[in-house]
């Protein structure tokens, strides 16, 4: 990614890991965000704001997430789009304004004894609004990185405990710098 000043701020991040579980207990778990904060261990808090219809669109809240730097982001974020149980995409806003996606695809092993996996997927693709992330961008964008991939896997390894499963293959990062699917 360049870091010109149209770039400046802008993150485009990937992470991927697979559960040991089906793709239902998964999904069932992300649409439960008012649960997150008890296996998730960035997100200090969620609050719903709008319930959505009933699929679930328009559904918005505010979360408040603390990076292993100390420093936090609030955002509010706004489901857009909703497949069950296979896509996710909502809307932030606040400290971060983009977009984030959530795909779950079902691998199944060879063989009546094989167990069952789940592919995660979350792409983010989102702009820093504070003016202090703004200004240390050009210097400071490897630690946002890595703070971002390090909730991710805090997250990957929660969601893993929430539903008692495996967890394997976890990647995270810049988009351009993992392999594709």
């Amino acid at each position: 990614m360049a870091t010109g000043q149209s770039d400046q701020a802008r993150y485009d991040f990937t992470s991927r890991w697979q559960l040991e579980t089906g793709r239902e207990s998964v999904w069932e778990a992300l649409v439960e965000f008012h649960d997150w904060p008890t296996w998730w261990p960035g997100l200090k808090s969620v609050e719903e704001t709008a319930a959505g219809d009933e699929d679930g669109i328009g559904q918005s809240a505010i979360s408040s997430w603390r990076g292993p730097l100390g420093y936090t982001l609030d955002f509010a974020i706004e489901t857009v789009e909703r497949s069950r149980p296979e896509f996710l995409k909502g809307i932030a806003s606040g400290d971060l304004e983009g977009s984030g996606r959530w795909v779950l695809t079902e691998i199944q092993a060879a063989g009546p004894e094989a167990p069952v996996w789940t592919q995660v997927r979350f792409d983010w693709q989102v702009e820093a609004r504070q003016g202090w992330m703004r200004r240390l961008d050009r210097v400071a964008r490897p630690i946002f990185v890595l703070s971002h991939d390090h909730v991710m896997k805090k997250g990957a390894e929660g969601l893993a405990g929430h539903l008692g499963c495996r967890l394997r293959d976890f990647t995270a990062g810049d988009a351009g710098q993992l392999s594709s699917d």
